[in-house]
């Protein structure tokens, strides 16, 4: 599926809605958006228009996303387009999520499984809110299905600020590798790294909102690991059985006791 990157603003106000402005390469678009009923009216010429039109969904959820202290004129906001994302496909989470970041512009899609001879890193973390102290662990499977354990003790603030640095600590030790799956059972990693990145990035690392992302740090430093490389990003349900996302749960917890 290919990304186009859009650059948004709102120019006018006409009543209640919000008149915004859009250029993809040398096009134009435009339409309205009223944040109040969330009623969004879109003219049907035009090939930027035609193509926020057929990915409908995702413009929504960027301007539903928004509070509404940040629509008012000037506001900018530069954002990605999956065009024909098929939306149940990338939500269902038996699906692997491919991240293509080996050409010229990134490439996301959705298969049913990945590569068959490929580095693994299972990662998991645990954060003890009682001590609010946290632990991380990755598990490196290695094309020849040999193990490497990595845990240490984290001074993450909470789980999804661990789980990060969970998935950070595992391509830092695959630095040198360019194609990798990451099995993580965080939703919050999955979505992050296959949809939400991309935007961040183009917007200095800011929200729809102009807000600075949470975590952001450790999603530059994400960033930067997996520049030129081929990505796989599955996801595994916690707790159920899975033996390595098991044994990355012990090893983090065991980290976080002992900090």
């Amino acid at each position: 599926m290919k990304l186009f990157t859009l650059d948004m603003e709102i120019t006018g106000t006409a009543g209640d809605a919000f008149l915004h402005r859009v250029q993809c390469g040398t096009k134009y678009g435009s339409f309205a958006f009223n944040p109040k009923n969330q009623k969004l009216d879109m003219p049907e010429d035009g090939e930027v228009n035609a193509l926020l039109s057929r990915n409908r969904s995702q413009l929504l959820k960027i301007l539903k996303t928004k509070n509404r202290q940040s629509f008012y004129p000037g506001f900018k906001l530069r954002f990605v387009i999956t065009d024909n994302k098929n939306v149940s496909r990338f939500n269902d989470m038996d699906t692997t999520i491919i991240l293509d970041r080996t050409g010229k512009e990134d490439e996301v899609s959705v298969e049913a499984s990945g590569k068959a001879e490929i580095h693994q890193v299972f990662t998991d973390a645990s954060f003890l809110e009682q001590s609010g102290s946290s632990g991380i662990a990755a598990i490196i499977q290695y094309p020849d299905k040999s193990y490497r354990l990595h845990s240490l003790a984290s001074n993450a603030c909470g789980n999804c600020e661990a789980e990060l640095e969970a998935v950070a600590a595992g391509l830092e030790i695959l630095r040198e590798v360019n194609e990798i799956r990451i099995i993580s059972d965080s939703r919050y990693v999955r979505k992050g790294l296959t949809e939400w990145m991309f935007n961040w990035r183009l917007n200095n690392w800011k929200t729809s909102n102009g807000n600075t992302a949470k975590n952001v740090d450790i999603w530059k430093k994400i960033d930067q690991l997996t520049r030129g490389k081929y990505i796989e990003v599955a996801w595994v349900k916690g707790h159920s059985g899975h033996f390595e996302n098991t044994m990355c749960d012990l090893y983090a917890r065991e980290a976080a006791e002992k900090s």
